[in-house]
């Protein structure tokens, strides 16, 4: 059971490229490959009776490891809010920007497999173009299944489609906080999960005692499977008509 899962929280301010100044980020038991029964097929995350967290995580990540997407994050701590947009075609061909609201923080990211192109705000507005792709789950932090494994590891009750309907997500609700998150209060946290396990949004709330301040994420997935990325109008105004295999780019600024 998902509600077994040793999870620890720990906070960090501004740890890392792209970071959340202060994001609750999760170190996690790793997820396993879904188990197989005898007849070869995948145990469900979602069963009448119970949610698996860490199925679930494992689950979207499958999901969305081989199809386009676009996701947005708002990440809302004591001090301060993350918003996050991505863009992604495939795993090296993607488009990156976060913000830290009223911290003079942004930060974008572009790649298209041949080279990484990358705008910093907070490092004196440095602008880089490097011939060292990073795939997509470098950037995104927090990762979006770490999220779906910590907060969903509780009592979640699901509302599931009437008449047996296989293309309609299921809608997940929880108001119990895991135990790694105590102490905490008006805990709330609504997950729509789609049939192929990819969760479509996450949305949690809750008081924080320990800090005594309001957290709340809210992730949104759209148009999978029918996304497209092209050269962004920042990257064209920086290095102009210069082209991905170009090798006068170089690695500095």
């Amino acid at each position: 059971m998902a509600g077994r899962v040793v999870i620890l929280l720990v906070l960090l301010l501004f740890a890392g490229c792209g970071a959340f100044g202060g994001a609750e980020r999760q170190t996690v038991t790793p997820v396993p490959v879904p188990e197989q029964s005898q007849d070869g097929r995948v145990e469900p995350a979602l069963t009448e009776d119970a949610v698996d967290a860490r199925r679930l995580a494992a689950a979207h990540r499958r999901a969305t490891r081989t199809r386009s997407y676009v996701l947005g994050m708002r990440l809302s701590l004591e001090w301060g809010t993350q918003i996050v947009s991505l863009v992604v075609d495939d795993r090296y061909h993607y488009q990156f920007r976060t913000e830290i609201v009223d911290q003079n923080y942004t930060r974008r990211v572009y790649t298209n497999g041949n080279r990484r192109y990358v705008y910093d705000k907070r490092a004196q507005g440095a602008w880089t173009a490097a011939r060292r792709p990073t795939p997509v789950s470098g950037v995104l932090d927090p990762d979006p299944a770490r999220l779906i494994e910590a907060y969903l590891a509780t009592n979640v009750s699901a509302e599931r489609p009437r008449d047996n309907c296989d293309t309609c997500p299921v809608i997940l609700t929880a108001t119990d906080p895991p135990a790694a998150f105590e102490p905490a209060d008006n805990y709330s946290v609504q997950a729509i999960v789609r049939p192929d396990g990819l969760v479509q949004s996450l949305t949690v709330s809750y008081w924080d005692r320990s800090r005594n301040s309001l957290v709340s994420y809210e992730i949104r997935y759209s148009a999978v499977g029918e996304t497209t990325v092209s050269r962004p109008t920042w990257v064209r105004k920086r290095w102009g008509n210069a082209t991905d295999s170009d090798l006068e780019l170089s690695d500095s600024q």
